[in-house]
């Protein structure tokens, strides 16, 4: 008080002898400027302080567990092959301390998600930080967490580290692993729509095609009796490619009901390597070619069943090489198709965040989820995507001109159910999403359920099917793009020690907590201690801020590393 004061009087003179002297303007307070300042900072201090310790806390995310829905270190690369960005972990949740460094050391080579394409040189690529979370700390004061929220809490065997994965499993419950799948007290747990968009894992993009070649076939392609009308003529009333997507030109049909379906199928595509078998019939093994020859190594005659295998992609060179040995001209049908056919391999759980080492067998997945963007141009026809889980089979009409949903389910031929036509669904170009995730049926438009999620069950040991996915039309123009597939979490159990052989029963507070990334997450299915004590809970995050990656400048000859805002990255967590 007694300063501000004597700076009030120390002014006053200056500015009586400022009239003196003919002045008009007057000497600004800086002691009184600096104290402002000074109260000003640290009252910004207090009250973050206070936000962190009573309200939000930020943390940053060093480990790839949660990935790709949350990265740890890592490092993003760009396909030279389909332009496709994608994230490649440079640190690893793993079960020993320094691990995830020697894991790193020397893996230079990345994998393409999207395109497949091998040996992907990021050795000179700069090293991103991981993900910021900001976390509210409220969050679970008040109430239980709720099955896949992301949680972040205490190491229940170091207090002083803090994890972040997803919530499987509820107080009380009986949790198991079953074929990627997550049971409760017996029964699949099942992800809403919202959930299902937050874990989806990305497996193809059409919009980032790679050049095709003999070793890149396109994913997407008219199934083998629409191939025949395939053709550039004006005439051609069958699906056409264009950039990104397909045209159909039917419209004119005067009984769109009464034309045949025109599809198109999507195949999964691999350039080399896998661990799938291929088979394609052969009546006879070549007399002048000897089995044992180092060329034919890989390939397995079945005399009893006529069929000629491979395991894996069986590439052009080595099928050159083969054909080669003979002149037998069946033997040669019979590896060019092996060869194309081989190509071709149901959905694994591969990331392109892990390194690719071979060292995990992967497994096939069935829960897909397919999502493409109508531009219609007529109010006719029909609309239709079929996917199968390998024993069910799921078809979804979108009836133009009668404006209804219907969904039918194998060779029925009454619709199970029926769902209402969204308002403006024909004027405007939506999104339509499409999933059997959990053994559930979902069919959204824009985001919005167009009838009751259908529930079956899959068998034990079905095979996972090679072509899960088509859509087609008749009596329609149309066109489709924004063409994605995407997969589930498939939660492995190699390694796992809980809830795998049998369930696992958790207590009254306590959590069962699983990595999206569940080849390297070390988690509930592997800690000494599986549960999660709901003390152990700092919060939920709520929001990924303030993420950067790494930028140069150039400044003449001089040039400068800096980490510049990544925009991208900047998303509300469910």
């Amino acid at each position: 008080m007694v300063s501000f004061f004597s700076s009030q009087n120390t002014s006053r003179k200056n500015q009586e002898r400022g009239s003196r002297l003919g002045e008009t303007h007057s000497y600004p307070d800086r002691r009184g400027v600096l104290r402002s300042l000074i109260e000003s900072f640290i009252s910004l201090f207090i009250a973050v302080l206070l936000f962190r310790t009573f309200a939000a806390e930020g943390y940053m995310i060093s480990t790839g567990s949660m990935a790709p829905c949350l990265l740890g270190f890592h490092k993003r690369v760009e396909c030279p092959t389909c332009a496709t960005t994608f994230s490649f972990g440079v640190a690893y949740d793993t079960d020993e301390e320094g691990q995830d460094i020697e894991l790193a050391r020397g893996r230079t080579r990345a994998i393409c998600p999207n395109c497949g394409q091998r040996g992907i040189d990021v050795s000179d690529v700069p090293r991103n930080h991981g993900d910021q979370l900001l976390v509210n700390k409220q969050s679970y004061l008040y109430r239980t967490p709720q099955r896949w929220e992301v949680v972040v809490f205490r190491n229940p065997s170091k207090a002083t580290e803090a994890y972040v994965k997803r919530v499987v499993g509820m107080p009380g419950e009986q949790v198991q692993l079953s074929e990627g799948n997550i049971l409760i007290d017996g029964v699949i747990a099942r992800k809403n729509l919202s959930c299902q968009r937050a874990m989806r894992i990305p497996v193809h993009d059409n919009n980032h095609q790679s050049k095709q070649t003999s070793q890149t076939l396109p994913h997407w392609t008219p199934v083998a009796e629409d191939a025949v009308e395939m053709s550039n003529t004006p005439n051609s009333s069958s699906w056409k490619s264009v950039e990104n997507g397909f045209v159909l030109h039917q419209g004119n049909e005067r009984r769109p009901d009464r034309e045949p379906f025109h599809w198109v199928k999507y195949s999964h595509r691999i350039r080399a390597g896998g661990l799938h078998e291929t088979s394609v019939p052969l009546g006879r093994w070549p007399k002048d070619l000897q089995p044992s020859s180092d060329f034919t190594e890989g390939l397995r005659y079945d005399q009893k069943q006529g069929t000629l295998s491979c395991l894996g992609v069986l590439s052009d060179q080595m099928a050159q090489k083969i054909t080669n040995l003979t002149d037998d001209r069946p033997f040669h049908s019979a590896i060019a198709e092996l060869c194309e056919k081989s190509h071709t391999t149901p959905l694994i759980d591969d990331y392109g965040y892990n390194v690719q080492d071979g060292g995990a067998v992967p497994n096939p997945v069935r829960d897909v989820m397919f999502s493409c963007q109508l531009h219609w141009q007529s109010r006719a026809g029909e609309f239709a995507i079929q996917m199968t889980d390998g024993e069910n089979n799921f078809t979804i009409i979108f009836n133009a001109g009668q404006h209804e949903i219907r969904l039918f389910v194998g060779n029925a031929e009454e619709p199970v159910a029926t769902g209402a036509w969204p308002e403006k669904f024909s004027k405007h170009s939506p999104i339509i999403e499409v999933s059997l995730f959990d053994q559930q049926l979902l069919v959204a438009v824009n985001g919005e359920l167009l009838i009751d999620p259908w529930l079956y069950e899959t068998p034990r040991g079905t095979p996972v099917p090679l072509n899960a996915i088509r859509f087609g039309g008749r009596g329609l123009d149309l066109r489709i793009d924004q063409l994605n597939v995407y997969r589930d979490v498939y939660y492995t159990s190699a390694r796992a020690r809980h809830g795998v052989n049998r369930p696992y029963t958790l207590g009254p507070d306590e959590f069962f907590m699983l990595g999206d990334n569940s080849p390297v997450s070390h988690d509930s299915r592997r800690w000494d201690d599986a549960p999660v004590h709901r003390s152990l809970l700092l919060g939920k995050p709520f929001l990924v801020h303030l993420p950067s990656k790494p930028g140069s400048l150039r400044i003449g000859d001089h040039e400068m590393h800096l980490r510049i805002p990544d925009t991208e990255r900047i998303k509300f967590l469910r």
